[in-house]
């Protein structure tokens, strides 16, 4: 009896030790739907149903209750000085994983396959940019989300910080450029007509202006995360892709 109870119990320990692994893991997403946001007080979206599922393959013991929701600021500001965060749903840039040396695992599916980064603005204003060279030429005011990604990428068009009006959180960014503080938002269409429909803002008076070109998006965490949990998130996440699950959770939001 005593080998076979050695037995269970080094396979009990070590699944313990495993799971436990991922226990001091703080996880962080925002107000970005279809992928993170906050309904009838539960976290739900496209990127937060498919942490539950690797959370599944990896046997995690956690619920959406213990992921947290902050300003985008906030969570960029956490990822960088606290160890063992994740910040999700992120957009993966060159700056983001060789500046900041952010670890990714990835994908996130993503609603649109063309481009998820866009500059918005009113349909009436005819504002048109056939280049992204022509973006730092506008003599106008761009609106964002401070530390997203949309920041970014109209600072690698050169756009200087003068010329781009931060806010908060994306639902006081489209108030803004309703209200005609700003000419342009540089953010994800399909977030902002989810934040206009929100605020009582019909988002048919508004239009993409330009896309920037694609960039894929993955669950952030801090430069010093361990590695072999990062490979074995990553190997969980490919499962979930792999096995169709991540599609389907996906095309569940299409009409959303």
């Amino acid at each position: 009896m005593k080998p076979l109870f050695l037995v269970f119990s080094l396979l009990f320990f070590s699944s313990t030790a495993l799971t436990g692994e991922f226990d001091n893991i703080t996880w962080i997403t925002e107000e970005y739907p279809p992928y993170n946001y906050v309904e009838n007080g539960a976290t739900k979206g496209i990127a937060v149903e498919i942490l539950q599922e690797v959370w599944k393959e990896l046997g995690i013991k956690k619920s959406v209750s213990d992921i947290k929701v902050y300003p985008w600021a906030r969570g960029v500001n956490t990822i960088k000085n606290t160890p063992n965060t994740c910040l999700f749903a992120t957009t993966i840039t060159q700056e983001r994983t060789d500046k900041l040396g952010w670890k990714f695992i990835s994908p996130i599916p993503q609603i649109r396959s063309e481009s998820n980064n866009h500059l918005i603005a009113l349909k009436s204003k005819n504002i048109r940019f056939n280049d992204a060279s022509e973006i730092a030429n506008f003599p106008g005011k761009f609106g964002v989300v401070r530390g997203d990604v949309g920041a970014s990428l109209l600072t690698e068009a050169g756009v200087g910080e003068k010329k781009q009006d931060p806010a908060t959180d994306p639902l006081k960014l489209v108030k803004k450029l309703d209200a005609g503080r700003i000419d342009i938002i540089s953010y994800s269409f399909d977030t902002t007509s989810t934040k206009m429909k929100e605020a009582g803002i019909d988002p048919t008076k508004y239009e993409v202006v330009f896309n920037f070109p694609p960039k894929p998006m993955g669950y952030a965490f801090h430069h010093n995360f361990n590695d072999d949990l990062l490979n074995k998130l990553q190997a969980a996440l490919d499962k979930v892709t792999n096995s169709g699950k991540a599609a389907a959770i996906r095309e569940k939001y299409l009409d959303n």
